[in-house]
């Protein structure tokens, strides 16, 4: 019984090596059929996620400002108040208090506007398991919107380019009105561009 024992424990061991081995199926592409593994690892971000997580960055860009401004304008009114004042000096012609205001109010617009940088540090760090691959889909997001959008010649005054990096595309079906209008607007920009040279010929 031992001998038996030993004796096929190879045989074990060559089956559960076959077990684990990888299956292949056959897939049909544009360029002909090709083999594919199937522990091949799956796209951890599709593009509707794509979209979703977009937009929530967004949201904590646009979240993230009020908070910077508030800082930013506290910090301000903190130095410049433990700043001394002597009313008989003045600053270009105006009053301390005046610029100590002007001041403080441009540190809260700073704060305002470093703050969607901020958001967007935030947002990468609560989601750091995707940022790869949140940046490696808008890499190829700008991609597509760089090879579809129509050619800045045709704008004119009565057909502005529409949506030029298309940061208003927050979903499948929004990219595809994005590209519904930037055809709509070569082919606007032909006809008057066409229509322009037939006047000149005549």
């Amino acid at each position: 019984m031992l001998f038996g024992t030993l004796t096929n424990r190879p045989l074990v061991s060559s089956f559960v090596r076959l077990v684990q081995q990888p299956t292949l199926r056959l897939t049909q592409t544009p360029n002909g059929l090709r083999f594919q593994s199937t522990v091949r690892k799956m796209d951890p971000l599709d593009w509707d996620g794509f979209f979703k997580m977009r937009r929530q960055r967004r949201l904590w860009e646009r979240l993230a400002a009020l908070p910077c401004a508030l800082m930013g304008l506290g910090a301000g009114a903190a130095v410049f108040a433990s700043l001394p004042v002597n009313p008989q000096q003045t600053f270009m012609g105006l009053d301390p208090l005046v610029v100590f205001g002007g001041a403080t109010m441009f540190c809260g617009v700073l704060g305002f506007v470093v703050g969607p940088t901020v958001g967007r540090v935030w947002y990468r760090v609560a989601n750091r398991e995707l940022a790869q691959a949140l940046d490696m889909k808008e890499a190829r997001f700008f991609e597509h919107v760089r090879a579809n959008r129509s050619d800045p010649s045709f704008s004119s005054a009565s057909n502005p380019l529409p949506d030029f990096y298309g940061e208003k595309i927050q979903s499948l079906s929004g990219y595809r009105r994005w590209l519904r209008k930037q055809r709509e607007h070569e082919r606007k920009g032909t006809f008057k561009l066409g229509a322009g040279n037939k006047k000149k010929s005549n």
